[in-house]
């Protein structure tokens, strides 16, 4: 599933980044601790690890304004050798954005069984997407972004929110939809960009607008109220596929089941109403 990624700066300093790659580690690894300090001979390992496979793992961190060259990966590489205990995974995590040929000298030193363990490297991209997954890595690490963020995400998901509701499938009588299809692809795409952050056009399939996804926002009484949408989403969407077949079957009972629909929706337009009015958004006009 593809995710709206938020863009975090690197640290402007070593000791912040080191900090960073301990608390990444922390969320991949079993056993995660600092080695040693400044002025000591660390064999160019700044994190140490072990897995849930019980195999050791080094962490030499490059807080760097210049680029990481070859000749740094098996120079940082060739220290290692001499740590104990003996790795199986020596990782170079950097603040350098991904270089493809980096990765495939990497890739060919591995191949090549060059060093008794693995080699692999951490770009900023990689960091970047780690830190973005992780609650606690957000939380410890980037809390002032993150408290600045949380505003304008959450002011940006309810402009979307507001877009992907203001639709006739929600604001029409259930009775003037053209066909089933209409209102069941209104309500999967509704769902989807709850779930990836993403809003299409139905027709076009060209984007209309992104936001964070749903599980991603950090907010929690805005958390709070999307889990309610999205349940009163799905709810309707169970009851749909349950009578589908049978619209089809008894016309009659598209005329039964109407007010059903037009209650629920109703019910979740005016949840979505009260947040866009305490938000300064324009309410949903609805015509049932």
């Amino acid at each position: 599933m593809n995710q709206f990624q938020i863009y975090m700066p690197p640290p402007s300093n070593w000791q912040d980044f080191e900090t960073l790659i301990e608390e990444i580690a922390k969320t991949k690894f079993s056993e995660v601790q600092s080695h040693g300090r400044q002025g000591q001979a660390q064999y160019g390992v700044d994190v140490y690890a072990v897995n849930y496979l019980d195999k050791s793992i080094g962490i030499q961190c490059k807080e760097t304004k210049k680029k990481i060259t070859e000749n740094i990966i098996t120079t940082e590489a060739n220290k290692a050798i001499s740590f104990l205990p003996a790795l199986s995974l020596f990782i170079i995590a950097t603040t350098q954005r991904t270089d493809v040929k980096l990765q495939k000298f990497i890739s060919i030193i591995n191949k090549d069984n060059t060093y008794d363990f693995k080699i692999e490297i951490w770009f900023w991209d990689d960091i970047n997407r780690d830190i973005n997954r992780s609650f606690s890595v957000m939380s410890s690490c980037y809390k002032e972004f993150q408290n600045q963020f949380c505003v304008s995400e959450t002011q940006n998901h309810l402009n979307i929110l507001r877009l992907a509701f203001d639709r006739p499938a929600f604001k029409d009588k259930f009775l003037n939809e053209r066909n089933y299809d209409d209102f069941e692809e209104v309500l999967v795409s509704t769902k989807q960009m709850l779930r990836t952050g993403f809003l299409f056009d139905r027709r076009s399939k060209s984007m209309i607008a992104n936001c964070v996804p749903s599980d991603m926002i950090g907010d929690p009484k805005y958390k709070e109220f999307i889990v309610e949408i999205e349940k009163k989403i799905e709810k309707i969407y169970q009851r749909y596929l349950q009578h589908k077949k049978k619209f089809i079957q008894k016309p009659q009972l598209r005329e039964d089941c109407a007010g059903y629909y037009n209650i629920k929706r109703r019910e979740l337009i005016e949840i979505l109403n009260k947040m866009f009015e305490s938000k300064g958004l324009t309410p949903i006009v609805i015509s049932y």
